[in-house]
């Protein structure tokens, strides 16, 4: 694969208007035109508000993988395999325009590092690291990675992370709920270059375990997921949230706190379990906190490529 045209990137990730397509999304919560039975409604909603958006991503990108089934569907979450295989590919070409000096990945929210390995076979040339928040034993992590001496796995807490590392790219694929905005927040803090990255578990975002019951397998689901986490967190306090990601944290960019109120967004969040245009929104608030913070940002379908920009010349 080509290494990624940055160039084509900043020029047209400058021309994407996030907040307008927050607004469109917007409408049509305060609308209740979400979560419709066969996502016909939704489907066009999204389909005519990120046309620009999702145009823009294919003129730097290789094809987005397709998908043919509807939206929250099981059969469409599992096909979330190949985006974490297409976000590789990205990555791997990504890694061919990193600082030379500075040859690091990180992978946060890594569960058992399974993408973590895979990139670090692909990538010798890279120190691959893995970390976690689940307190599972390293060891169990590192059992079948004896060979791969570029990788590392890690017990370490997002929200409490090591500042001192200087990775040249920071990925995850499926950061649950807050982990995602405390992932964004460390390659922020860390000054990293890319943040290449799959959002995931939108329904719990700041410290929600609350959603709106609908009868759909997905709604199913996230009740049992969530009582899961339920217990984790009484077993490990702190485990996967934390009150520095409550609600009062969200919005988190300026120009959605314009937009909406707390309480807003996290009937947004409650609802998300069954509504993509809900998921988006927040997604969407991702984008423009990270745009506030001097990356420029292209988005598709919960998958986030960022990249700090710091000149015409990218080494400046």
């Amino acid at each position: 694969m080509n290494p990624i045209d940055l160039g084509k990137f900043h020029e047209l990730s400058q021309t994407l208007d996030f907040s307008r397509a927050m607004e469109n999304l917007l409408r049509e919560v305060q609308q209740s035109r979400i979560a419709d039975k066969k996502r016909i409604l939704e489907e066009k909603t999204i389909k005519t508000t990120f046309t620009k958006i999702y145009a823009s991503w294919d003129k730097v990108f290789p094809p987005f993988p397709k998908c043919r089934f509807r939206r929250r569907t099981v059969a469409r979450e599992l096909m979330k395999g190949h985006r974490d295989a297409y976000l590789r590919d990205i990555i791997t070409s990504c890694a061919q325009l990193a600082d030379q000096p500075n040859r690091l990945i990180i992978n946060l929210a890594a569960v058992f590092g399974g993408n973590a390995k895979i990139l670090a076979r692909a990538l010798p040339q890279f120190e691959v690291l893995a970390t976690d928040i689940e307190p599972t034993p390293p060891a169990l992590y590192n059992f079948f990675s004896k060979t791969l001496k570029n990788y590392q796995f890690l017990l370490e807490n997002i929200y409490q992370p090591n500042l001192n590392r200087r990775p040249s790219i920071v990925v995850f694929f499926g950061a649950c709920g807050s982990l995602t905005d405390a992932s964004m927040q460390y390659t922020i803090d860390v000054n990293s270059p890319f943040l290449i990255c799959r959002a995931c578990c939108h329904d719990n975002t700041g410290c929600n375990m609350k959603f709106v019951k609908r009868w759909t397998p997905i709604n199913w689901f996230t009740f049992l997921k969530n009582k899961k986490f339920s217990y984790l967190m009484r077993k490990t306090p702190g485990a996967f949230f934390c009150d520095y990601y409550d609600k009062t944290a969200y919005p988190r960019s300026k120009v959605a706190k314009a937009l909406m109120s707390t309480e807003t967004f996290m009937n947004i969040v409650r609802n998300c379990a069954d509504s993509d245009i809900c998921r988006f929104i927040i997604d969407l608030d991702r984008c423009m906190y990270l745009q506030e913070h001097g990356y420029h940002v292209m988005y598709r379908e919960e998958l986030f490529f960022a990249n700090k920009y710091v000149g015409k010349n990218q080494s400046d």
